[in-house]
């Protein structure tokens, strides 16, 4: 029933509507208020943050959480199966090597597919085959080969793969190896056929059927297209690959070596070094600099970190901190540490591989090679960072790693970029060697041939 107008007006209650919806309001309005305080106090925790992290005189914590706080899980392992290099053959007997980007390539994406289903459901073919033709038979096929400058064993191999154990390969007795061959399946052949080659050139063969619900066939679909005659090919030789050298030559760019802790004058300095090496404190107000006169060592230290710049283009960081028990002390998960610290390392700008690793003592030591434009980039020798150096570095780069944590960093300095056009003469003979760049104190490398390491 319609009020009439001429009713009388309830007061009290107009005035507890408007009291109701005042409160409702002033709620809604305090709520906003709060959300927007909260989200004010995160941007400015957001905008110091990255102020102290990243744009204060480049003043961050990553090397410094990586060397005290190693990873609970080795987010590294599947980096240490991967190959220095990559060769693949289209059976027609000529090759081509991958040294670059085989971490993002297919040919690697596939190898880690096709071992880790191996290792699960393949089945022993051959025990050790001494013959040495055994290595060119199979290459006779298209295949893809992986090589590593170590031996891996097969144990590990097999974790770094995602595997459980790998009883496949060490029922056979093979427990190391240097390389592994594998041909996809074709029209002739079905199955997936995978040689493991040891030192001697001895060959353990394996095989895996695909089709099943585990292994479809599809996962092992690839095609390996012949290598361009205009490109960088090779041919298989007694022990190695032979680079098809044009009789007139070819060119190639030379590499620069560019020392970044050099300032525009020549000159090495306190003020222009320490802005570098800051990383690698976790609070760099705390560093104290010193020079030696007699070494040329400049000194950066704190309580618990130390790192020096040798005279002979050295960097070397060394931590003094508690060694805990937090970390297992194991080779995959040093190998992890070790590798993130390098990654974190923000003046390592070119691309590197796992080149060999020992263990001494309770501490894991990895060294590291470097790749440019797909060819290796190595010492040919010891670098030496001081006349009276004993302990010269092995490779580019070095870490020491105990009980899960970075101990010792050592690397050197430069970097490298391609630099102008040059031409490489004819090299005769007939015989395996790898073409590469010999690092060297010279500011331009040449390209040359390291004979013994096709």
């Amino acid at each position: 029933m319609k009020k009439k107008f001429n009713e009388p007006i309830n007061a009290e209650g107009m005035l507890k509507n408007m009291e109701i919806k005042m409160s409702l309001k002033e709620r809604i309005f305090a709520s906003a208020k709060s959300v927007l305080i909260l989200a004010l106090a995160a941007l400015a925790v957001f905008q110091v943050g990255r102020l102290w992290l990243f744009d204060i005189t480049n003043r961050n914590f990553f090397l410094y959480l990586q060397a005290r706080f190693p990873p609970s899980a080795p987010d590294g392992q599947q980096a240490f199966a991967r190959p220095f290099r990559i060769i693949t053959g289209a059976g027609d007997g000529v090759f081509e090597i991958m040294y670059s980007g085989i971490g993002e390539s297919q040919e690697w994406e596939f190898g880690e597919r096709a071992l880790a289903a191996v290792l699960r459901g393949g089945s022993p073919v051959i025990r050790p085959n001494f013959a040495q033709a055994a290595v060119p038979d199979m290459l006779a096929r298209p295949v893809f080969l992986y090589e590593y400058t170590f031996d891996m064993c097969a144990e590990t191999f097999a974790r770094a793969l995602g595997q459980r154990n790998a009883s496949l390969l060490t029922n056979e007795g093979l427990h190391e190896f240097r390389s592994v061959a594998i041909q996809p399946p074709s029209e002739d052949d079905a199955s997936l056929q995978v040689f493991f080659i040891g030192r001697n050139n001895r060959v353990w063969q394996f095989a895996l059927l695909p089709g099943t619900r585990r292994f479809p066939a599809e996962d092992f679909e690839i095609e390996i297209l012949p290598v361009s005659q205009n490109g960088k090919h090779f041919t298989a030789g007694d022990g190695g690959f032979i680079p098809q050298i044009p009789p007139e030559g070819f060119a190639y760019y030379t590499v620069v070596a560019e020392n970044p802790f050099r300032n525009p004058q020549g000159l090495f300095t306190l003020t222009d070094i320490r802005p570098l090496i800051e990383p690698f404190f976790n609070n760099p107000a705390t560093i104290i600099p010193s020079m030696s006169g007699v070494d040329n060592i400049i000194t950066f230290s704190n309580l618990n970190t130390m790192v020096r710049y040798h005279e002979a283009y050295v960097l070397e960081y060394s931590s003094y901190r508690t060694i805990g028990r937090e970390a297992s002390a194991n080779l995959m998960a040093d190998f992890s540490v070790a590798l993130a610290f390098v990654d974190a390392d923000p003046h390592v700008i070119n691309e590197f591989f796992l080149h060999s690793y020992e263990l001494r003592g309770r501490e894991f030591v990895f060294r590291f090679n470097y790749v440019i434009n797909n060819l290796p980039l190595v010492f040919t020798g010891p670098w030496y960072s001081a006349t009276h150096c004993r302990d010269p570095l092995l490779a580019p780069i070095e870490v020491v790693v105990d009980h899960g944590r970075v101990v010792r960093y050592r690397r050197i300095v430069h970097n490298f970029h391609l630099g102008t056009p040059a031409w490489a003469d004819a090299i005769e003979g007939d015989y395996p060697f790898t073409l590469g760049f010999p690092i060297s104190k010279d500011s331009q490398i040449s390209l040359t041939a390291m004979v013994g390491g096709g």
